[in-house]
């Protein structure tokens, strides 16, 4: 299957951390209308609203049949026992007979084995259930971890946090996951809004994001971006996008509405110049620093990830 430039991301159809500025509906058409112009991925997840995002995704895609659709397990269900029930749930939110990319959402407590829970997702592929394994939010010492632990198949993408705001993952992570072949899909690739221009945290989801927060300290970065848009005429949104794509990675933008899905999508026609891309690495150097840290630290244990999760009704 050959893939769209750009895929799109459900995180917002799940309506939980998006604030309430938006309906269900608007999401809806937000989904069809990527999928009218060509985007032919999306990613969502068991914990999205806790299952909304996955059957939203699910109905939409009654009308979709080519659309190749990843969802992932959240960590703390990456256990052995949990895993089939999890696939399970997805499968019936999704209307789907099989899953095409089944995705670790972040890695498990310590206390749980990662060579288990691999064994587990392998045997789902050699089931039917799913086509292809997958994590989301993982180290590279948690990459060489896992990769270490199959045995028949391969783990084909990481999804990482990763933007003009946030390029920690330049320096060993992406360099690394190219050396070995695997594919780099970059959620957040907008930085929830802030590489759009908007710098208020008006909903969970910006609020709790220290990425979203430091486009207070990115005028030069948001200047030389519109000498770039004003350049090809585009938006603020859609070089973000572009510059990810010259990076050679995937990026999958979500929208709350149409307008935005259409032109997240047609972002995946844009295509800056070798000047441009490094005028924006040069003045977003500063948000190379720091590192990538676990989205939730490994020393909790799974249990009780999941009674706070379940206590706020998923992400």
């Amino acid at each position: 299957m050959k893939f769209s430039v750009v895929g799109l991301g459900a995180w917002q159809a799940g309506m939980k951390s998006w604030g309430k500025n938006y309906t269900r509906d608007d999401v809806i058409k937000a989904m069809n209308t990527s999928f009218e112009l060509g985007v032919n991925f999306i990613d969502t997840a068991e914990i999205y609203g806790y299952g909304k995002s996955e059957f939203l995704v699910g109905e939409v895609l009654k009308r979709w049949k080519d659309v190749f659709v990843a969802t992932k397990i959240a960590g703390y269900n990456a256990r052995p026992r949990k895993i089939i029930k999890s696939v399970n749930s997805s499968l019936k939110n999704l209307g789907k007979d099989y899953i095409d990319l089944y995705q670790v959402h972040w890695p498990p407590s310590y206390y749980t084995s990662l060579c288990k829970v691999f064994r587990e997702l392998e045997k789902l592929v050699d089931m039917g259930l799913i086509r292809y394994i997958g994590v989301s939010n993982f180290l590279r010492k948690d990459l060489e971890n896992s990769i270490s632990c199959m045995r028949k198949y391969e783990i084909v993408s990481n999804q990482i946090q990763y933007n003009l705001l946030f390029r920690p993952a330049e320096k060993d992570l992406i360099p690394f996951m190219k050396d070995i072949g695997m594919e780099v899909l970059a959620w957040s690739p907008i930085a929830k809004g802030a590489l759009a221009g908007k710098k208020k945290a008006d909903a969970v989801a910006k609020v709790t994001d220290a990425t979203f927060l430091r486009v207070r300290k990115a005028d030069n970065l948001l200047s030389e971006m519109g000498h770039i848009a004003k350049r090809h005429d585009i938006s603020l949104a859609q070089v973000a996008i572009a510059w990810l794509t010259a990076k050679d990675v995937f990026p999958i933008p979500g929208a709350k509405r149409s307008s935005q899905a259409r032109e997240n999508a047609l972002a995946g026609d844009i295509v800056l110049s070798d000047v441009e891309v490094k005028a924006l690495d040069d003045v977003s150097k500063d948000f190379l620093r720091g590192k990538i840290r676990s989205i939730i630290p490994r020393y909790i244990p799974n249990i009780l990830q999941e009674t706070v999760i379940r206590l706020v009704g998923g992400i």
